[in-house]
């Protein structure tokens, strides 16, 4: 008779550990799943910013006088925003952002001239304006 126990005992010990596994394992893939799935949100916000500031930055070499403040709609349904272009001496600062399910992305861009050629001293994603 203790040996039927000992038997039933060992099972669920050993069934405890072997569920004790799974569940681990399913625990760290949901995890790596929303890791990934983050990433990718986080991509698209930047490469949306990052849209904005060239079209940002094209509009700038069309008219000198472009003043951003507005939103662009990319694909029907994303967005991102041109921020209102800023001066500063004779620089411009060209600021836009997107955001995407709670990951938003954000470029800075000094633009030292527009005309012949359009030259940059700096292009930053930045964490606040």
């Amino acid at each position: 008779m203790k040996k039927g126990y000992i038997a039933l005992i060992s099972v669920l010990i050993i069934q405890a550990v072997i569920l004790a596994i799974i569940i681990g394992i399913f625990l760290r893939s949901n995890t790596e799943i929303k890791l990934a799935l983050g990433e990718q949100l986080s991509g698209k916000s930047r490469a949306l910013a990052e849209a904005c500031a060239e079209y940002a930055l094209q509009q700038l070499k069309n008219d000198s006088n472009y003043s951003g403040n507005e939103s662009i709609i990319i694909d029907g349904s994303d967005s991102c925003d041109i921020l209102p272009i800023e001066t500063s001496g004779s620089d411009k600062i060209v600021k836009t952002q997107s955001a995407v399910s709670g990951y938003t992305r954000k470029i800075k861009i000094n633009v030292i001239q527009i005309n012949p050629e359009m030259f940059t001293s700096y292009w930053n994603e930045v964490p606040n304006f």
